[in-house]
């Protein structure tokens, strides 16, 4: 009797190891699925600053396209329109780019993808320079350049998420900085080096900075996980108790698995087999495809809805700043001064409100339906500028309203969607500004083109031309100074592409704000769901 008694003790001991071994291989399984806790510091410091410089390349070189935009007019012999349009495809293309990118990342790591796309960037724009027409301008810099800078873009971004949570808005605002960092070294540079050697070995020159970005894609290496002994493991299941193991058909409560700080339950002794039994019925469900996921998000769907017009809003200043500001009169180093001005206003801006947004008792998403409205107000005061201070006052005030757009996206997609679908969530994000940054600057052109008052000037020539075929030298200088005085006409249609872009902001601040009440109503709704009926 007292041997079966032993026996049957053995037995339950024996059935008490396999359910710890089972709930300790179910809570690892359940550990390697998710991202590892981010350990805020460390190496993480060094991946900030690698972002930092990925973001100034890459941005810098998309920022300053406008100072490239009369050289390419000049050798191509095209119209604004259609030059802006290379730098549309380029912008359009590291964005259009981001759920690719998002998927390699998730599949390679941010440190593989950052160096492929730093090669294929800067093998395309160097093959650019060669381009004998603008459509292989558009496929080699515009198409195949943003590929590759597309595919350094979502890494740079996201990586530094991956590393910090208490900081996560600041260190993020840190690394976008090099996007407005970008703007204020690379607008006088390249200024410098197409006056000096002229725009292909200026892009030349650009190509290597791509290719040194490489060496900082080798510093992204992901958050390494950390090894918990048995009893981190314990604790950290009783206070979760997820995937519980099933017995009997039903689950077994929290109460019941005290046994693994020493004692076994009788009920689980003497009942050992069903135990055992049950670890064949245990069910892991599959997950969903991150990017369904995110896509079933109301608010997020509104946030994607409000990127399109905010892109095409933001881009038409930056490439049509240089030409307003040389036609009322301005050289083209005050031109690129004032760019400089917006980036080096922007990268302060964005280490503020970073630092702001990380407060718990700040909304990322309302700070940034905040930055799109006061952005939306400096294009149009834009149009009422006439000299070198008031286009500076604006400019300034252009960088820092629009600074904490970028630098609060990653916290305001991990505070909707979770940690864990930042990568996706970013990669949609993207690829619809992508799209909206097609759309911008093109439309700007086109109307410029469309309205310019050159047109009429042109054909009033030609017509002349005809019937005064024994003009002398003397009229024809009046016609040139005829139609040099005409020029400064063209101011207004600059100011259509400005109003234009004031517009698209206005809305996207609109849509920003929607999107803000439904993820409250959500939240609310959420809340009352998980509290207790009395």
């Amino acid at each position: 009797m007292g041997r079966g008694n032993q026996e049957e003790k053995r037995d339950g001991e024996v059935a008490v190891e396999e359910a710890k071994k089972l709930l300790k291989d179910t809570n690892s399984a359940n550990e390697e699925e998710g991202p590892p806790p981010p350990p805020d510091g460390g190496w993480g410091w060094v991946v900030v600053a690698a972002s930092f410089l990925c973001n100034m390349v890459l941005d810098g070189i998309g920022y300053s396209f406008g100072i490239l935009l009369a050289p390419l007019m000049l050798h191509y012999g095209e119209g604004k329109g259609k030059i802006a349009m290379v730098g549309s495809i380029l912008a359009g293309a590291i964005m259009l780019v981001g759920p690719i990118s998002s998927s390699l990342v998730n599949k390679f790591g941010p440190r593989k993808t950052c160096i492929a796309g730093a090669i294929v960037s800067a093998v395309s724009i160097f093959l650019s320079t060669f381009s004998p027409n603008v459509y292989l301008l558009m496929l080699s810099y515009g198409v195949l350049g943003g590929l590759g800078l597309g595919l350094m873009y979502v890494p740079a971004v996201t990586a530094v998420g991956y590393w910090f949570e208490k900081k996560r808005s600041l260190v993020t605002g840190i690394s976008t900085c090099g996007s407005g960092f970008g703007t204020i070294v690379f607008a006088p540079v390249v200024t410098a080096l197409e006056a000096g050697l002229g725009w292909q070995w200026c892009n030349r020159i650009v190509a290597c900075f791509c290719l040194a970005c490489s060496l900082l894609g080798a510093t992204m290496k992901p958050v390494p996980r950390k090894t918990k002994d048995e009893e981190d493991s314990i604790t950290e299941m009783k206070k979760q108790n997820e995937n519980p193991i099933i017995k009997n058909g039903a689950y077994v409560a929290k109460e019941e698995i005290d046994f693994m700080d020493g004692t076994a339950p009788a009920s689980l002794e003497a009942d050992d087999s069903n135990l055992v039994k049950t670890e064949t019925e245990t069910v892991v469900l599959p997950k969903e495809n991150g990017y369904l996921t995110v896509l079933k998000n109301v608010p997020f769907l509104m946030i994607m809805l409000g990127n399109l017009p905010a892109v095409m809003g933001l881009y038409i200043p930056y490439m049509f700043l240089p030409g307003i500001t040389q036609q009322r009169g301005m050289s083209e180093g005050d031109s690129a001064l004032l760019i400089s001005l917006i980036g080096f206003f922007n990268t302060g801006g964005r280490i503020v409100s970073g630092a702001v947004t990380d407060h718990p008792r700040v909304d990322a998403l309302f700070v940034t339906t905040l930055a799109l409205f006061f952005g939306a107000i400096c294009p149009a005061l834009m149009t009422l500028c006439y000299d070198f201070w008031s286009y500076s006052i604006v400019c300034i005030l252009f960088g820092v309203s629009l600074s904490a757009w970028p630098a609060v996206t990653s916290s305001m997609l991990v505070d909707i969607l979770g940690l864990e679908l930042l990568t996706s969530a970013f990669g949609v994000l993207t690829c619809i500004r992508g799209l909206s940054a097609f759309l911008g600057p093109p439309l700007g052109g086109f109307v410029i083109d469309a309205t310019s008052p050159e047109k009429i000037v042109q054909v009033t020539d030609v017509i002349a031309a005809n019937v005064t075929s024994l003009a002398t030298e003397a009229i024809s200088t009046l016609s040139e100074i005829s139609t040099e005085a005409s020029k400064p006409e063209d101011t207004s249609n600059y100011q259509v592409a400005f109003v234009i872009s004031a517009c698209l902001l206005g809305l996207a601040s609109a849509i920003h704000l929607v999107a803000f009440f439904v993820k409250k109503a959500y939240a609310a709704k959420k809340t009352e769901s998980e509290t207790p009926k009395a």
